[in-house]
């Protein structure tokens, strides 16, 4: 039997959606250290903006749910509207964590379906996502359900940038 049941996240379950999240930050932060840090601030405050995300309009937030260990993983996603392109109802998927001791077993795979699920009931064709370079599981994970760049984002700092301009 395979012991997960995937669902949508509840207001009780926000204490843990805040730790996979922080988890999930740590990991970033750990894999490419020229990433932008989350600072204590927003540490505190990311529990007021996952309880936000759970009722937000357009917003689905699920959680992948072990019958021994409580929730394990979370999917979150949203539909962004702009009628400048088309198509103009798109989906993003903002954040996937699944606890380490548990990944490989089909539970990412089974959030974004369900994640899918909600997108085409609402009408979404098109998804999108970023994630951090130096993430390797991420970077095969994504690739081998379809996801392919389509556009790179580039960062420096300003002195890095500085020092290298030839000003006349």
């Amino acid at each position: 039997m395979w012991g997960y049941t995937i669902r949508p996240a509840r207001l009780a379950d926000l204490d843990r959606l805040v730790e996979l999240l922080t988890e999930l930050q740590d990991h970033l932060e750990a894999v490419n250290p020229e990433l932008w840090r989350m600072t204590d601030q927003a540490r505190k405050e990311l529990r007021g903006q996952v309880a936000a995300r759970l009722t937000a309009p357009g917003s689905c937030v699920l959680v992948a749910e072990h019958q021994r260990d409580g929730v394990v993983g979370t999917i979150s996603g949203r539909i962004l509207v702009n009628h400048r392109y088309t198509p103009a109802r798109t989906g993003t998927i903002d954040q996937v964590f699944v606890r380490k001791e548990h990944r490989r077993l089909g539970i990412g795979s089974r959030l974004v379906a369900a994640l899918c699920r909600f997108f085409a009931a609402e009408g979404v064709e098109d998804l999108s996502l970023r994630y951090v370079i130096g993430n390797q599981e991420a970077a095969q994970f994504w690739e081998a359900i379809g996801f392919a760049p389509r556009i790179v984002v580039v960062g420096a700092s300003r002195q890095a940038v500085e020092a290298r301009l030839h000003e006349p």
